[in-house]
């Protein structure tokens, strides 16, 4: 047994043991770690382990001067949010599309998708379209967001376009008899559903780390992802206004469209969709550049798992992250399940509570200038959430707490005083419901997209937050199932459910990572992925930025400034020398380190 730690004894594999001393400036490094409190009476081979205990440099992106020409400013200021955000106004034009356009679709086909009898199509799916719809998006989701985190940001995103612009082409070319419309539509609409799941995880773990990576807008992050975020308000805002234009131009402005030009909206406002897609897809496959931060994080975590003989171990890698964020996983899931129940539950069947507002005996255009209305009240809420959501004193657990809480207060109110609303304060209904839109846009539904992308280490952000996002899809579905079988005053007492539960999960498991650099939860990281997180210090555990259940825990006692700062000088001694880190392992059976 010569030469054999107990761990090979005991067949496992060996722990590597480390010596600074082979490496060039590896004695320096020891004076120095000597010359430290904290480090000072540290082994050798953990003041090695120590030396490397660093997220990768964040500072990727060389800051452009701004224009001082006001109107080049204000145009490169939206570019910067608005192409980066293009699929996520694709998902909201096409998606919820489909609550504006119902009522165009009985009109199309009145023994499908109306009430008119004998029925020529298969009823069962026309009223499950919703759950197509979602089942697409959750895999999507799952599938792409895992996929995102190995193959890259830039092909991940244009995988997604491509999917997106199939189901587009599908949902633009459904014509013909109702059986065969609804075969095309519903194949087009889960298509489309899956790619724009893909869409989710990559588009704010891109936007996050665009943000992180240029020191100029790294204090931003949240404003940026956010502005990324508005492009959905947009999309559903458009979609809506490309509608009512359209029923202008076949002069149904008085009464409703006939059949025919029912058709000729339905298929054009895809058109435009479809348009704006094969647009998004050439600036994909021609301009797209890949995360900077996530190309050097990647490789770091590569390294420090290479090291650790734990080389191309994706489970143990993404199970060490697990146990140490489950509480977060638990929080960003939960907070967008009782999201979406209360969100995609109102929008798709928003045409149901538009009807109650505008009357009756209503045109589908007058119903399409309330929702064009109530589509702008919530594109405010986005903006204020994009302004707010960096400012310490607010951040993102109180706007999402807050817009939580708001819609329990409003959605309660609609529900209790239902009936005298509606029938005698329709005016008071009208102002009860578009403010609880925005307060859903500025509150959950734009921090649960946030902070999916930001409280989980880089190397599993898209696919932590494409589960998160799985799981608020799974509300939406239940939202569809749901909604569907009880009245709509029900409704809102199952919406004001949803946003007390999803006020207090917020308040007792969400971090503030307001003003926290995505690098401090990289580099707390490094520390899991070693096993010396319990030796970690620095502004990760900081207090204000640990959820209410941590600090339950007691990890924000492993906060101190003075022993991050001298580990810190450690590293940074290290990381600034030119031989490489992954040197400093000696190979005690574990191949692939210094062979």
């Amino acid at each position: 047994m010569e030469n054999k730690n107990k761990s090979e004894v005991d067949g496992e594999n060996p722990e590597p043991i480390y010596s600074l001393r082979s490496v060039e400036h590896g004695e320096e490094a020891l004076a120095l770690a000597k010359s430290m409190t904290s480090l000072s009476d540290m082994s050798e081979t953990d003041v090695a382990i120590m030396s490397r205990m660093t997220s990768e440099d964040h500072d990727l992106i060389t800051p452009e001067k701004p224009s001082k020409n006001w109107f080049m400013f204000a145009i490169n200021w939206w570019l910067s949010w608005a192409i980066p955000g293009m699929g996520m106004f694709s998902e909201a034009y096409i998606l919820f599309a489909i609550g504006n356009i119902k009522p165009l679709l009985r009109i199309m086909y009145p023994n499908c998708w109306g009430k008119a009898t004998p029925t020529d199509c298969d009823t069962s799916v026309v009223s499950d379209i919703e759950t197509v719809e979602i089942c697409g998006i959750i895999g999507g989701m799952l599938i792409l967001g895992f996929s995102a985190d190995w193959i890259g940001r830039k092909w991940g995103s244009r995988l997604c376009t491509t999917i997106m612009v199939f189901g587009s082409i599908l949902l633009t070319a459904a014509s013909g008899s109702a059986t065969a419309f609804l075969v095309v539509f519903a194949t087009g609409l889960c298509s489309f559903g899956f790619g724009v799941g893909g869409e989710y995880p990559l588009a704010s773990s891109s936007a996050a780390e665009r943000a992180e990576g240029n020191p100029a807008m790294r204090k931003r992050r949240g404003e940026t992802v956010v502005l990324t975020f508005t492009q959905q308000g947009w999309g559903n805002w458009s979609n809506t206004l490309v509608i009512l234009i359209l029923l202008a131009m076949v002069g149904a402005t008085g009464n409703d469209p006939t059949s025919n030009d029912a058709s000729i909206v339905i298929h054009v406002q895809f058109a435009v969709a479809l348009a704006i897609l094969l647009g998004l897809a050439v600036y994909r496959f021609t301009k797209l550049k890949e995360s900077a931060v996530w190309e050097a994080e990647r490789k770091g975590v590569d390294k420090e798992m290479e090291i650790e003989g734990e080389k191309d171990n994706t489970r143990k890698l993404y199970w060490l992250i697990f146990k140490r964020n489950w509480s977060r996983l638990l929080v960003t899931a939960g907070a967008w399940v009782v999201n979406d129940l209360a969100f995609y539950g109102n929008k798709l069947f928003q045409s149901k509570f538009i009807a109650v507002i505008s009357g009756g005996d209503a045109t589908i255009y007058k119903n399409m200038q309330w929702t064009l209305l109530n589509s702008t009240v919530a594109l405010a809420g986005y903006f204020c959430a994009a302004f707010l959501v960096d400012k310490p004193w607010y951040g993102r657990v109180r706007m999402q707490a807050i817009g939580f809480s708001m819609m329990f207060i409003l959605f309660l109110m609609c529900g209790i005083f239902y009936s005298q609303l509606v029938e005698d304060h329709i005016h008071v209904f009208q102002f009860l419901y578009f403010f609880s839109s925005f307060w859903n846009q500025f509150g959950p539904n734009a921090t649960t997209w946030l902070v999916a992308g930001e409280v989980f280490p880089t190397d599993v952000r898209a696919f932590y937050h494409g589960t998160s996002a799985a799981f608020g899809k799974a509300g939406a579905l239940a939202a569809s199932q749901i909604f569907n079988r009880i009245s709509e005053r029900a409704t809102f007492y199952v919406s004001a459910g949803a946003g007390a539960f999803g006020a207090i999960i917020t308040i007792l498991l969400l971090p503030d990572t307001t003003g926290l650099d995505l690098a401090e939860i990289d580099r707390l990281n490094r520390y899991i992925l070693a096993g010396k997180e319990k030796e970690y210090h620095g502004e990760a555990v900081n207090p204000k930025h640990m959820s209410l259940f941590e600090k339950m825990l007691g990890w924000h006692k492993a906060y101190d400034p003075v022993i991050d700062e001298e580990q810190r000088t450690l590293q940074n001694f290290m990381s600034t020398k030119s031989q490489p880190l992954d040197t400093i392992a000696e190979d005690k059976g574990i191949p692939g380190i210094n062979n």
